[in-house]
């Protein structure tokens, strides 16, 4: 089983040490953000199915939340759960996760034609790696098939729509199909070239033998379906090695920062062209890589890091255009994801930290907005990247591109009495991005 023994692995579950690098509470299917702890309070915010929040207390049947960084309100206690299911693939291994201890270890078999590729089309025989959740559950299904139970996953995930789309395995219609039905906690369209149909089942896991689902011994499946329920979130990775990466404390905003130096190195310049609505590619489409206004610097120095604000915009916008500013505008995908009121409003729901308005706690890797004076109705007019390096005064630097004329550079604007610091944010954990 890899670099884990059978023997090691039940020893850290019985001592409690297996643990993961993070722990999340989420809700286990879509719902409304209440102003108070009744479903008759105002609603204030959507919270998809799968969206990780941050438990703040417990009244009653009612758990007040923070969404993102800074939205707050009551959710059902119902609809809130913290056990998930985990898979390594190369391991051979499903672990039943509460919290961040591993409560149970199930050994699997996964496709016998592709065990370890990551799954892209129909019928390649390959499991899916990424953040999925258990769409239908099955106590009675085809026992030559699934064995004992079976738990449907929400594949094909938004990711996987995206790379649909970007490949044309599927059209636009498609692809918003699937992000609606996925974002609902409902099972996507199943019959796409992206193929579907793929579960955690009984049957047997002394061989790889399926087509691309996650197979468990039929006493294990039938332990595993008692303790799961619709909406339980399923993290697929490739390796232990793959979490671990993954998880790591300051791994993703590392690598937005390693992005954002890249482009000191191949500096864009911003020009009166950049600031108009440009059309390119989606999903992935960028305006010239050698010009750029302030919210290009962010959106590529996410997407080096394997985040496409382009798309995440796009869809949040789309789904809940409430929470965005010109919420009656027809969602555009060359303009939306280069404003900085959208990045604001997208980070305050799905950033894992930060604040709107001045504060202290900035790190490096962090995305800063800042205030700059602009009578543009909104303390929001720039944005950049926290760098690793200080001014003069021991305040770190952002990483941006300041005006016309400028171009990409780290400068001494935090911490100062102009430009003022408007709001700031830190990513969460990749896999609620991707």
């Amino acid at each position: 089983m890899g670099n884990l023994s059978s023997v090691l692995l039940a020893f850290l579950l019985a001592a409690g040490t297996l643990r993961s690098a993070y722990a999340e509470t989420y809700v286990t299917a879509a719902v409304k953000l209440r102003a108070s702890p009744s479903a008759s309070a105002k609603a204030l915010d959507g919270v998809d199915a799968n969206q990780t929040v941050a438990v703040i207390e417990t009244k009653d049947s009612w758990t007040r939340v923070r969404l993102g960084a800074d939205v707050e309100g009551w959710l059902p206690a119902s609809v809130l759960s913290d056990t998930w299911v985990k898979v390594w693939k190369r391991e051979r291994k499903l672990l039943l996760m509460k919290g961040d201890a591993a409560s149970r270890s199930f050994r699997i078999a996964l496709g016998s034609r592709n065990p370890s590729g990551q799954k892209v089309k129909l019928a390649d025989g390959a499991t899916p790696e990424g953040r999925f959740f258990i769409a239908e559950l099955g106590d009675s299904p085809a026992s030559a098939r699934y064995g004992a139970r079976s738990m449907r996953l929400s594949y094909p995930s938004v990711a996987d729509a995206r790379r649909g789309l970007r490949d044309r395995l599927v059209d636009r219609n498609a692809y918003l199909a699937i992000v609606r039905a996925v974002r609902a906690g409902e099972v996507p369209p199943q019959h796409t070239p992206l193929g579907g149909s793929i579960r955690i089942h009984g049957g047997g896991s002394r061989r790889d033998w399926t087509r691309g689902c996650i197979a468990l011994d039929d006493a294990d499946v039938v332990a595993l379906y008692a303790e799961v329920r619709k909406g339980t979130r399923v993290d697929i990775y490739a390796s232990a090695a793959d979490e671990a990466r993954l998880g790591k404390t300051g791994y993703l905003p590392g690598a937005v920062l390693a992005a954002a130096k890249a482009q000191i190195e191949a500096a864009a310049l911003y020009t009166t062209a950049a600031m108009k609505a440009i059309p390119m590619g989606f999903p992935g489409g960028d305006i010239p890589a050698d010009q750029a206004v302030c919210t290009d610097i962010v959106v590529r120095a996410l997407r080096g890091a394997g985040i496409d604000l382009q798309s995440l915009v796009f869809e949040d916008r789309t789904l809940h255009p409430e929470c965005y500013p010109n919420r009656r505008e027809t969602p555009r995908t060359s303009i939306d994801h280069r404003r900085v009121g959208n990045l604001v409003a997208f980070l305050r729901r799905h950033a894992s930290a930060g604040t709107v308005g001045p504060g202290n706690g900035l790190t490096s890797g962090d995305i800063v907005v800042f205030d700059t004076g602009i009578a543009n109705g909104t303390a929001f007019d720039h944005i950049g990247i926290v760098d690793d390096e200080k001014d003069a005064a021991g305040n770190l630097r952002a990483i941006n591109i300041w005006t016309v004329g400028r171009r990409t550079s780290s400068m001494a604007l935090i911490g100062q009495s102009y430009p003022t610091v408007a709001a700031w944010f830190r990513l969460g954990h990749p896999l609620s991005y991707r």
